[in-house]
């Protein structure tokens, strides 16, 4: 990343506006007169004036005759490429490309937008849009940009960084009623320059700001956001909002491909890189506020301790906290007695602390509770009532003494709070206006923390290269797509392959019964649709019959037959992986065999995972309770399973040429795991 230009487009010294305008409402015009407030050198462009909002107007670029960082660009599309090869003449080092008209509207657009690309790379110029509405920096009283609302933000320490401009200003604005300022709010545009893994990175080092708001549609370069955020996440939290739950990929050969669609990538990548994922803007913007405040120290599972002026508060807080798999942990027995001297009988105090409506011993019995060596970080929410309790004093006395991260909740009359959420604030504490704002808010620093531990558990242990691994020639049926994974790590039942009935009888004395038998061809996908599986084959009648069943299966290409041991029952997976065109390698992990796509309880990881990715995918199945024995069965062998998880990862990386992989079913047992089917796409 060339820094230094980033530094010219959110940062710059000079901002020269083309097509700026003396017609009031013009964008031209409202361009230079968001310049206002900013402390620079403004340079309006336009030929036919001579002043404007009390700046001289120049009537091109090379007549300015000074050093230019920023060039605004709002002129029709097709006046771009020749005006920006100009700005480059006289040094300009970023330019911000507003309006549309480009390769979000076809062909004609598309070639004006690669032709732009093609001359900020040229002359090491950056490019922010083209079709954005520019940016805000409050901080530096800088609005680089056509809309008048930005101008009204207020400098804080949140930076919002946004594929859409519509939606980086509506964040900053929800940030705004919350009390909450933005150190930078930009929205992308088409991201042919400049794109999310450019703005993150900058901001990663950006004393201004504390916390990263990130909301995205598309995403062109999947891997390589993947690894800005994990760089970023190191140093400040970033939260991630995306779209797209229902988009999956039409190129989806396997049963694996079909259970991967854009939003689980994204989601799961995100999470992977360390940051906390979101699912709407609320929780976004409540997560963003606690994360300017606070953040919690790196650990494996945070405590979090409760307390509440009402018991249905609490309870609300209690179910919606471990809803998120959020541990709230029993008080210490000694913590337990010392809040038992501040509260009348009858409360509950073994967390949540419900102290009743508060009483003047509610300030200590938050000192307390803060004070328990096991919590991480507390959980507050009491009706707003200033007479009985100040929470703003409150703080403001404790403060020295708290040693543990605090989140607020209350909930009042909207205008007789306004005051207390300021104050909050200012004591560096987040305010949140329900039960369970203040629960999702706590969850995201709380997952936070758990990513910051993985995350530095990784660096430490990070493995060694993967070894290459090559496709055989041709296409790949079955037994080929066995003995790749046998040999990578993944075990298979005792098979051979058959050319004939004769061979197929020969092999059918010498393995052992029961045997399945199949249609072997690399162009039968999925053999059990066409009817070319039988299973529990004991008798050479048997036998018979299901080679002649076989033998009416219509096939484009050679067919033979596969006849293969039966494994012990046990619980069937899905173990898979694919190349996804935005993000690169995949691992899938899910609840296998011919309902893989109805009920889709699946995990997913970018390759290469390690091993607490692999057990972190067994974690999140929704059906992992089968995973430990159910009606009486044995638990399954969870190493084993991880040590196939990795093989997995193994053959993505090591075999560029693997598109999908797809083993389904991974039969896992107590004693193991078995690949009783393996379909491989070449790509």
């Amino acid at each position: 990343m060339n820094k230094k230009n980033l530094d010219a487009l959110f940062d710059p010294q000079s901002i020269a506006i083309v097509g700026a305008s003396a017609t009031a409402g013009k964008a031209g015009y409202m361009a230079v007169k968001l310049l206002e407030t900013y402390a620079g050198k403004v340079y309006p462009v336009n030929p036919k004036a001579k002043e404007i909002l009390g700046h001289k107007v120049y009537p091109s670029l090379s007549t300015i005759g000074q050093p230019v960082d920023l060039v605004l660009f709002a002129v029709p599309a097709s006046e771009c490429p020749a005006l920006m090869r100009e700005a480059a003449g006289i040094g300009a080092r970023a330019a911000i490309i507003m309006g549309g008209g480009f390769g979000e509207t076809g062909a004609e657009g598309l070639k004006i937008q690669n032709e732009l690309v093609a001359i900020s790379r040229q002359y090491d110029m950056r490019m922010l849009g083209p079709n954005t509405g520019g940016y805000a920096n409050p901080v530096k009283r800088l609005v680089a940009s056509f809309s008048v609302s930005y101008s009204k933000l207020p400098p804080g320490s949140i930076a919002v960084v946004s594929q859409s401009g519509g939606i980086s200003l509506i964040l900053a604005c929800m940030l705004e009623n919350q009390g909450f300022g933005v150190s930078l709010t930009v929205g992308l545009g088409n991201s042919v320059d400049v794109d999310a893994a450019d703005v993150i990175d900058y901001l990663a080092q950006d004393s201004n700001t504390r916390a990263i708001a990130l909301y995205l549609e598309g995403i062109g370069d999947g891997r390589r956001l993947y690894e800005s955020i994990r760089r970023a996440t190191r140093i400040k939290p970033v939260i991630a909002l995306t779209i797209g739950r229902n988009a999956i990929g039409d190129f989806a050969k396997s049963h694996t491909g079909n259970l991967v669609g854009s939003y689980q990538i994204k989601t799961a990548a995100f999470r992977q890189a360390g940051a906390v994922v979101v699912e709407n803007s609320n929780d976004l913007v409540d997560a963003a506020c606690a994360f300017s405040l606070l953040r919690l120290p790196p650990a494996a599972d945070p405590a979090i301790g409760v307390l509440v002026g009402q018991a249905g508060a609490g309870l609300l807080i209690l179910d919606q906290l471990k809803s998120l798999s959020i541990n709230v942990p029993h008080l210490g027995e000694a913590t337990i007695a010392r809040i038992a001297e501040q509260l009348p009988p009858m409360h509950y105090l073994n967390n949540p602390v419900d102290a009743g409506r508060p009483t003047p011993e509610f300030p200590e019995v938050l000192r307390i509770l803060a004070q328990d060596d096991q919590l991480h970080a507390i959980v507050v929410f009491v009706l707003h009532e200033p007479t009985v309790l100040d929470p703003v004093a409150m703080f403001r006395e404790l403060k020295p003494q708290l040693t543990k991260p605090v989140i607020y909740g209350t909930a009042g009359e909207t205008a007789d709070m306004a005051a207390t959420c300021r104050g909050l604030v200012e004591q560096g504490v987040a305010p949140y206006t329900s039960p369970e704002r203040t629960a999702r808010a706590m969850r995201a620093l709380a997952e936070d923390a758990r990513n910051r531990q993985r995350l530095s558990f990784q660096d430490e242990n990070r493995p060694s290269s993967q070894r290459e691994i090559r496709l055989p020639p041709g296409r790949i049926d079955e037994a080929t797509g066995k003995d790749l994974c046998r040999t990578a790590g993944i075990p298979a039942p005792e098979f051979r392959t058959c050319r004939d009935r004769q061979e197929a009888h020969k092999t059918f004395a010498e393995l052992r019964k029961p045997l399945a038998v199949k249609v072997l061809s690399a162009d039968i996908l999925h053999k059990t649709e066409v009817g070319g599986v039988f299973l529990n084959i004991r008798t050479a009648d048997e036998l018979d019959n299901a080679l002649q069943k076989i033998d009416r299966i219509p096939a484009a290409g050679s067919v033979a037959y596969l006849l293969e041991e039966m494994a012990e029952p046990g619980l069937d997976l899905i173990l898979g992986g694919m190349r996804d065109p935005v993000f690169g390698p995949v691992v899938l992990l899910g609840i296998g065999g011919t309902i893989a796509e109805a009920i889709k309880d699946v995990s997913m990881r970018l390759a290469p995972i390690q091993p607490q990715d692999a057990a972190e995918m067994l974690q999140e199945l929704r059906a992992k309770v089968l995973l430990e024995g159910w009606r009486g069965a044995p638990p399954v062998n969870r190493q084993a399973v991880i040590d196939a998880m990795l093989a997995v990862s193994d053959l993505l990386v090591g075999c560029p040429d693997i598109q999908e992989l797809d083993i389904n079913p991974l039969r896992a047992t107590a004693t193991g795991v078995l690949a009783l089917d393996a379909l491989i796409v070449r790509a």
